[in-house]
């Protein structure tokens, strides 16, 4: 936002408990000012003039506060104080693009790209919370430290509940809608209307609609064509869909946002990424266009079939034939596999030791909102959906609450709970829109705090996020794109918001990520052509052990709930689950699960969870080591439409 100027003596210096240092000017508001919040640090006070209803004003802003939203500055209260109504919300850091356009020149190539995608991100998520903004401008989009902010949401909605005028404008008529100007309040189609406008600013300098006086930029607005003439390559085209007259004609917000980044469905990438079959970005054309623009994604496709921890996702998983047709195209790290660490012990099965766990028959059924998905539950089920994303527009993602409800947490990010349910990692399939580096977003639920840590530097993309077991450590793989490997791993301490990358001795395929061993060590699947095991990492990336006789691990939920035992695909390859003990390597079952059936992970120590497909969806049921079906878990008429979690219920 503007640098603040000094206070004048009219202006006050405390209002409702927030310090004032400095003010700004703002036409829309009476005052608008620079505060310290009681609990420490900034935000920006915006007292509207009085003689409000204070209900009327209260219902208008309570839904606004404490909705998060990737790119928006966040609303953090509001209320009525002496009888002046006012709202709070948080301070960015920036110039606006108002000013930065004169002052630095106008955008182009990537750097337009990522304010395009940036800003039309934050405005997909504000109307997924069903507000719409009402106000997008130059002046209201800030170029923040950590890429484009959208200020002043709420604003409109705040002065709506104070105006007892017939109708109020609040934004420039050259931003706004032709629905807008005619007196129609603003809903989600204006608000596109007004980021294309203020697109063609940043790429020109001038509103599309600009003319001589008020009066004549209205009249362009109503009935000219937009001047898209110095926009370049195909962001144009969208722009100009963008600017249509009729509401009706203009596409919604997650529609531009998924053809800006040059891709309008995630599910099959995230099919094929499953699979084994891993696609990267293509190379760049010569000279602009959508091509180039898609490789702002990254390697996003890559981490919506992520397998982390004891979960499962609902997405085909590797299976061993395409796992070794996969290996032979890639030695690890060009290199032999590992030489054995510990004699290959008799792979005869072997009865487990632990007491037989009784699966209870389901007594609630879930309905997940969007979806036709059914999850069948029982109380004292020790594994329950913890979260689900919606493998479509607009690609939301839910967290289980402790109350049993889902909320959105996040919008194209796989959502990650750790065991003990204090953080969520939130790993974006977007890549590089606002910097360099790829990231991941921690959340604390019960707080609300949430912050992002740098992980590794383009082109290498961190996925596949998995939690240890306490909840201290959050583990990604680092996947190489160009090579269609993964490298090595990175490890995130949420305390000290760090992380520290490490390559790995061996490199391999991206479809067998690092995971966390129960007792906190770093494994992974290997293939050397020949055979196919398991290796166990030290923190320096260097082999500490290697089980080659084992068969192929699935994804990154390999391990019991005690930890004791671990499942894979069984050597000879014929779909059947072999269970080994962690600590020797001795096989103690042979599992023969339904046909088709994929292995997804563990539900107590005697049963795991497989992915049977029926007809065009699928069911997970639960299988125990003796090979009987026990029951559903949940029903998936249309395997399409949502990636499931499972987690271990996080104590209370």
């Amino acid at each position: 936002m503007p640098h603040a100027a000094p206070l004048t003596p009219a202006d006050p210096r405390e209002f409702a408990g927030y310090r004032i240092t400095g003010r700004f000017d703002d036409p829309r508001s009476e005052g608008t000012y620079l505060a310290e919040a009681p609990s420490g640090g900034q935000a920006v006070i915006r007292i509207l003039s009085g003689g409000a209803d204070p209900d009327r004003f209260l219902q208008a802003v309570e839904p606004l506060r404490g909705v998060s939203a990737f790119g928006v500055a966040q609303v953090l209260g509001g209320g009525v104080h002496d009888g002046r109504p006012y709202l709070v919300s948080e301070h960015v850091e920036g110039p606006a693009l108002a000013e930065a356009v004169p002052a630095d020149g106008t955008l182009r190539g990537a750097a337009l790209d990522r304010l395009a995608i940036g800003a039309m991100a934050a405005l997909a998520a504000v109307h997924r919370t069903g507000v719409v903004h009402g106000d997008i401008r130059p002046e209201t989009v800030v170029l923040g430290p950590d890429g484009p902010v959208v200020t002043d949401f709420g604003l409109v909605q705040a002065l709506g509940a104070v105006d007892t005028g017939p109708t109020r404008s609040v934004g420039l008529p050259a931003y706004q809608a032709p629905e807008q100007l005619g007196g129609s309040p603003p809903g989600p189609a204006a608000d596109v209307f007004a980021w294309a406008a203020t697109m063609v600013f940043a790429a020109t300098g001038v509103s599309p609609f600009a003319a001589g006086t008020v009066a004549m930029t209205i009249n362009r607005v109503l009935r000219d064509e937009p001047n898209l003439t110095a926009v370049p390559g195909e962001l144009g085209s969208v722009l100009a869909e963008c600017l249509a007259k009729d509401p009706a004609d203009r596409p919604a917000a997650g529609a531009v946002l998924m053809r800006l980044i040059g891709e309008s469905s995630l599910l099959q990438a995230a099919t094929a990424i499953a699979t084994g079959q891993v696609p990267h970005p293509p190379a760049p054309p010569p000279r602009g266009g959508r091509r180039r623009r898609a490789l702002l994604l990254g390697g996003a496709f890559l981490a919506v079939a992520g397998v982390a921890g004891a979960a499962v996702y609902l997405v085909a998983p590797p299976r061993p034939a395409e796992i070794r047709q996969a290996a032979a195209a890639v030695t690890p790290g060009g290199s032999p596999a590992p030489a054995p660490t510990a004699a290959q012990p008799v792979t005869t099965a072997q009865p487990t030791t632990a007491a037989w766990a009784k699966v209870e028959k389901p007594t609630s059924e879930v309905e997940l909102a969007g979806t036709s998905v059914t999850v069948h539950e029982h109380p004292s089920d020790p594994v329950k959906l913890s979260t689900y994303l919606l493998a479509k527009q607009p690609f939301t993602s839910y967290l289980r609450e402790r109350s049993g409800n889902f909320r959105q947490v996040g919008t194209a990010e796989q959502a990650v709970p750790s065991p003990d349910g204090r953080w969520v990692a939130l790993n974006p399939f977007i890549k590089f829109v606002e910097a360099d580096h790829d990231r991941v977003r921690l959340s604390n639920p019960s707080t609300g705090e949430q912050f992002t840590v740098a992980t590794v530097e383009k082109p290498l993309q961190t996925t596949f996020p998995v939690w240890s077991r306490d909840g201290s450590r959050l583990l990604l793989s680092i996947h190489d794109p160009e090579k269609e490997l993964i490298t090595g791993f990175v490890l995130v301490d949420p305390v000290s918001r760090t992380a520290t990358a490490v390559q790995a001795e061996y490199f391999d395929h991206a479809a067998r990520p690092f995971t966390f061993m129960p007792d906190g060590r770093i494994a992974r699947g290997f293939s050397d052509g020949k055979r196919i095991g398991i290796n166990v990492y030290d923190t320096s990336g260097r082999v500490a052990r290697s089980m080659h006789w084992v068969g192929g691990p699935q994804g990154t939920s390999w391990f019991s709930p005690s930890g004791a035992l671990f499942a894979t695909y069984c050597p000879r390859g014929d779909g059947s689950i072999c269970v080994w003990s962690t600590a020797e390597g001795e096989r103690r079952a042979t599992i023969t699960p339904p046909a088709k059936a994929q292995l997804d992970g563990w539900f107590n120590e005697q049963h795991v969870i497989v992915r049977v497909p029926h007809k065009k969806g699928a069911r997970l049921q639960l299988v125990g080591l003796d090979g009987a079906v026990e029951r559903v878990l949940a029903d998936v008429p249309r395997e399409d439409e949502a990636f499931l979690r499972f987690d271990p219920v996080a104590p209370k």
